[in-house]
């Protein structure tokens, strides 16, 4: 039986062409690669991201759209309501009506992401040159006499100011000073020649004089009392890490970065990143007097009067750059709080300070 079955095979590998072999082999062979090709740009495609930079989400903002996928040469946007499509890495869009998008973006011609984005009636701004500019930083002290500018193009003659402490107008004063009474986060506005169409305002964060052991004491017994599900990430889309939403509940915790007093504009592009370990060194230099404040500036978008939560008090980062000044520092924990353009604008540090270096 073995015999026979043996001659049978024989035969029919003899009677098989030798080319429909190659052939069969050869589709095959590209059957593996395109499986292979398909599954590496499947993996390369899962990377994409991008994300939607907007205030107000309204008509007639500008609203800017960032890519944040890893090896990325090429981007096509479109913006889901058939305007012409944009091919920069960062754009921004200007919406006219209101109503849901979906805005797509893809990527080295092979990848795709789409997002939708919410788009409200809100008012037009017919002339962004109308709306005043506020001048103060963002993180003053209770009691601290706050000196407020304001920078506008044209001719003003009428000035409304409310600090948001009492809830109606506080000033007519072209530069008012204000001191607050509470801590917690304020709104300042201004109407320049009674234009209510053009309001400007500003949140800013006033602190306690200092926050003592008492204070810090409370607010870290609150969060370890929060229940332990509220604070723990599912499974998922990345969402926003929950200990920062509680810090953001803290009075002196600020919400945006400070502008100076100067009149120097601030660049609406992101800061580069930077880690938690590679700050600390950059603290470490300072404290050896190879490093300033001023090295700083890229990574807090040139802000220096973010608070720092050092130990059991809280201090201003210029105050605190002042105060390990040829110091020896030991630093146990560091965590950097960041805003949505990557800028720091709070630090959680535990370390202690040693007496001056001789």
């Amino acid at each position: 039986m073995n015999y026979k079955l043996r001659n049978t095979l024989t035969y029919y590998v003899h009677k098989v062409d030798l080319r429909i072999f190659l052939v069969f082999s050869t589709c095959i062979l590209i059957g593996l690669l395109l499986l292979y090709y398909k599954y590496s740009k499947q993996k390369e495609c899962n990377q994409i991201n991008f994300e939607i930079i907007a205030e107000n989400n309204q008509v007639g903002e500008s609203i800017k759209f960032k890519d944040l996928t890893p090896g990325a040469k090429n981007w096509v946007w479109d913006f889901g309501d058939y305007t012409e499509k944009k091919k920069d890495q960062y754009p921004e869009h200007t919406y006219e009506n209101p109503g849901t998008y979906i805005v797509t973006l893809h990527v080295n011609g092979t990848c795709k992401l789409q997002k939708t984005i919410e788009i409200n009636p809100g008012d037009r701004i017919t002339d962004s040159l109308k709306i005043p500019k506020i001048v103060v930083p963002s993180v003053v002290r209770v009691d601290e006499p706050l000196d407020i500018y304001y920078e506008y193009i044209g001719e003003a003659f009428s000035w409304e100011w409310s600090f948001g402490e009492s809830g109606q107008m506080d000033s007519t004063k072209e530069y008012p000073v204000y001191s607050y009474s509470l801590p917690g986060k304020k709104r300042l506005t201004l109407v320049i020649n009674g234009d209510m169409t053009h309001i400007a305002s500003k949140d800013i964060i006033v602190i306690p004089k200092k926050l003592t052991a008492e204070m810090y004491k409370t607010y870290k017994e609150n969060f370890k009392n929060k229940n332990k599900i509220v604070y723990t990430l599912p499974p998922g889309k990345t969402q926003k890490d929950p200990f920062e939403e509680f810090l953001e509940s803290i009075p002196f915790q600020p919400m945006e970065s400070s502008s100076k007093k100067s009149k120097t504009k601030t660049e609406n592009t992101s800061a580069p990143s930077i880690s938690e370990n590679q700050f600390e060194l950059l603290l470490l230099d300072v404290s050896k007097q190879t490093k300033t404040m001023e090295d700083f500036g890229k990574y807090t978008c040139n802000n220096y009067e973010f608070p720092v939560i050092h130990n059991n008090e809280i201090i201003t980062f210029s105050e605190f750059c002042k105060k390990i000044k040829n110091k020896k520092i030991k630093i146990k924990s560091l965590r950097l709080v960041k805003n949505k353009k990557n800028c720091i604008e709070s630090i959680i540090l535990r370390c202690k300070i040693k007496k001056t270096r001789k």
